[in-house]
This record gives C-alpha cells, structure tokens and sequence, in this order.
C-alpha cells in the first residue's frame, strides 16, 4: 500500500507539474492601442482567445502610438525578451523586418485553409505583406487611401449615377462643371491628397514593373511610360475639374467644403467616414467609387490603392506555435467582425457581410473584396523625396500650371539629382 500511495502521489505531482507548465504558457504581444474602440475589441477577443485555449494567456505590452513608432517596438524587437507577436505597418516596416531577422516566414501556416479566408488583394505584390514571395504579415486592418466620395443628392439633381469608366467620369465632370457645379473638390497644399490620387490612376495604366523601376530610381519616369497618367491629370484639369484654389487649400478645410455641399466630390481616404458627424450638413447624403476603369487590357483594372496594418509573429517567438494560433483566431471570421465593429475595415472574407457597419463603410469593404491587386501609397513604399516629386508633377498638371509632358520632363530632371538608395 505505501508503495501504491508512493506511486500515486509521484503521478499527482507529475500531473501538477505538466498542469503548472501548460497555465505558464503566456504569449506576449506589443501593439499601440492604448485606448478608445480598439482596445475595447482588442480585449475582448483577447479574452475570448483565452476561454478557448486553457492554459495558454496572453501578456499586452502597449505603447502610445508615438513612442510605439519612434522607439516602442524597436526596442521591443532588440530586447532580450522579445514578442511573441508585435503589430506593424505594411509595407517598407515589413520588408526591414525581414531583412533583420525579426519576422517569420507564415507561408506554410498560411497554406492550409487560412490564407483563403483572406479578400484575393490581401496578399500580392502591392500589399505589403510579403516579401520574395513569402507571407511575413498578418493583415487585420485596411485603410483606403483614396477612393471618390460623391454627394447623392447633387448627383441626382444632374441624372448623373456613379461612373464605371474613365470616360464617363470626365463626360459627368464636364456635366457638373456646366451647371455652375464644383465637380471635385481637393486641398492639396501638401501634395499627398492629389499625389495619392494620381498615384492610383498611374498603377491603372502604367506596368507593375514600370511602376516599381521609376519609383524606386530603376528607370526614369518618362521611360516607364508616366506620360500617360500626367495627360490624365491634364485632362482632369481642362475638363473643369478642381477648385480653382486647389494648390492653396488644405486636406481638412477641403473635406470640409464637401460635406458643406461646396463640391460633388471629394477623392481622399476611408477615414472620411469618420468626420461626418462633425462636418455634414442636415441631411446630407453621399456615397463613393473607385476610380473609374482608364484600361481594362491592364492586368489589374480595378486595382484599390490602400495601406494594411496587422501583427508579424517574431522569428525568435519563445511560443511560436501559439502565438500562431492566436493569429488565426483573431482573423477568424468571428473575431474579425469584432474588429470590423470597432472601426475598422477587415481584410477577411464574410466580414463586412455580418459586421454593423455604416452604408459607406459597407461600399468600401465591398471596394476592397472585388479589387484585382492593392497599390501602396508611393510615400510609404518607396523614398519620400521620389514620392513627392512626382505628387508634385502630378499637381503641376492637374492644376494647368504645366502641361504633362513639361510636368514630366522637370519630375526626371528633379529625381535625377536625388541620391539613389
């Protein structure tokens, strides 16, 4: 008997010590929500990750979103003691990751069934969230960076509908111009509102790869065939277009103007949406477009231009396993409306469909499902200076000061004396 008891205790013990191993198991995830919608839905799907998983908690270390970015999560990353899985941006953030030996490679993870939960433009070359082909990203957020938002009602009391073609947008431009209409308004006195813009229209008719090679200082922009989208702004510009304080006006006051039913459209970001409440008048009604197909023999026609943000599981996680598991369940559908119902616009399948979401919140996410490739924003992608250089050419010819081809012609010659990465 003392025997047996001896052997029943040993296993007792053993059944302890293997219990007190599997509660030790915590996951340590950095991020920047400090507050407000987010962190609520954060917390919550944190919470319901832990009922589903006995045994397995979840430690958050949260940063201001300044401190995150300037010195949070780099200290973060070179500490001795790092995140299982910290958030980031897509893009540049993610590919220099890559390159230090922070982020690891979620290829094979993805290749089950998780990667098809995904909206098709999640991951592609423009996305943010690979590099060499690999999936180093895990998306849950995106944030338009340009669509057409439209006033309804103006639309209506000119038989105008949304256009599905470039040659309709200018033929409805031109039909708004006529009846003393202000077609678009932009303030773009810092050049990203346009730059993004005319950036989106340049990815619809000029190569992947030419885009990429002038950008990145491969290939000058007149060899990569930017002649086009600069006609296109010039087009813009003699069809009547733009307010003509355009170049003076800042983003802010140019939203603004729109939602006091100064113009009938207003091409910037998802967040947008967010304003209404401060800045429409009583009864405003309005929707949004992408802009209008300009070449449907392009290889992605109905392109979105938009940034994602999401979390990169640490290549030296100390948990690898469940910090994967904790990303496939805050990407399920169920966590994923979570979040959706936050604020934010979810790169998942099936979401916006069971979310509670605005209308116009809805007419984004159905943007972003149908899209055939995601184009980043240049100032985000690429060096900043080049960026800029060619939102300023951009405005040069959406605003008549220049002609396309003179627009373009000073864009090489002001790249050509900037330092090649």
């Amino acid at each position: 008997m003392t025997r047996f008891f001896r052997l029943a205790a040993s296993c007792i013990t053993a059944l302890m010590a293997a219990s007190a191993a599997v509660a030790d198991t915590e996951i340590r995830i950095t991020h920047a929500m400090s507050s407000g919608a987010g962190k609520e839905a954060f917390d919550k799907i944190v919470a319901g990750f832990e009922a589903a998983n006995p045994g397995v908690t979840v430690k958050q270390i949260v940063f201001d979103d300044d401190v995150y970015s300037d010195t949070g999560l780099i200290t973060q990353l070179q500490s001795n003691e790092v995140p299982d899985i910290y958030f980031q941006w897509a893009g540049y953030p993610v590919q220099r990751d890559v390159e230090a030996g922070y982020a690891a490679d979620l290829s094979a993870a993805m290749a089950d069934s998780w990667q098809a939960g995904f909206i098709d433009s999640a991951f592609t070359a423009g996305s943010g969230t690979m590099v060499d082909g690999k999936i180093y990203m895990v998306p849950i957020s995106l944030d338009i960076t340009n669509t057409i938002w439209f006033n309804t009602a103006i639309f209506a009391e000119n038989n105008l509908t949304a256009p599905t073609t470039w040659e309709e947008f200018i033929a409805a431009i031109k039909v708004l111009a006529a009846a003393g209409e202000t077609p678009i308004v932009t303030g773009n006195n810092e050049l990203w509102p346009l730059g993004n813009w005319a950036s989106h229209v340049a990815a619809r008719v000029v190569s992947a790869d030419n885009f990429h090679a002038a950008f990145a200082q491969e290939k000058s922009f007149a060899d990569a065939g930017f002649l086009r989208p600069l006609a296109l702004m010039q087009e813009l510009h003699e069809a009547g277009a733009f307010n003509k304080d355009m170049q003076g006006l800042g983003a802010d006051p140019a939203m603004a103007a729109f939602f006091q039913e100064a113009a009938a459209m207003h091409p910037i970001g998802s967040w947008l949406v967010g304003s209404e409440g401060d800045l429409a008048v009583e009864g405003f009604t309005y929707s949004q477009f992408d802009t209008p197909v300009i070449d449907p023999t392009q290889a992605a026609p109905k392109s979105v231009i938009a940034t994602m943000t999401g979390f990169v599981q640490h290549a030296k996680a100390a948990h690898p396993a469940e910090a994967t598991s904790f990303l496939k369940y805050l990407t399920s559908v169920e966590a994923a409306v979570i979040w959706a119902e936050s604020g934010a616009i979810s790169p998942v399948k099936g979401v916006a469909e069971k979310a509670n979401m605005s209308d116009q919140m809805k007419g984004v996410a159905a943007m972003l499902a149908n899209a055939d490739a995601m184009v980043p924003p240049p100032d985000t992608t690429y060096p900043v200076p080049v960026a800029e250089a060619y939102y300023q050419a951009a405005a040069y010819a959406a605003s008549g000061e220049k002609s396309a081809a003179d627009a373009l012609k000073w864009l090489d010659e002001t790249v050509a004396a900037m330092p090649k990465p």
